[in-house]
């Protein structure tokens, strides 16, 4: 009975359904997180779990105020 079940193509194209759905919600995810990371360090903000490992301390940060001169 269990093979029959196995070999039935409606049984075979649910469950490749059902793995192509869990494989684009994780591709998909994986998507909404790299881009939430790229647009956080292109805006020079430092993503504190992304860093390091989680023993050691972030070390502060350094700003540089740049002063913009008119061209001549």
């Amino acid at each position: 009975m269990m093979e029959l079940m196995l070999m039935e193509p409606e049984f075979l194209s649910v469950s490749i359904m059902m793995a192509g759905l869990f494989a684009f919600l994780a591709v998909a995810l994986a998507g909404i997180l790299f881009g939430y990371v790229a647009d956080e360090e292109a805006r020079g903000r430092r993503i504190g779990w992304l860093e390091e490992p989680l023993a050691t301390a972030p070390t502060p940060v350094r700003l540089e105020r740049v002063e913009l001169r008119k061209a001549a």
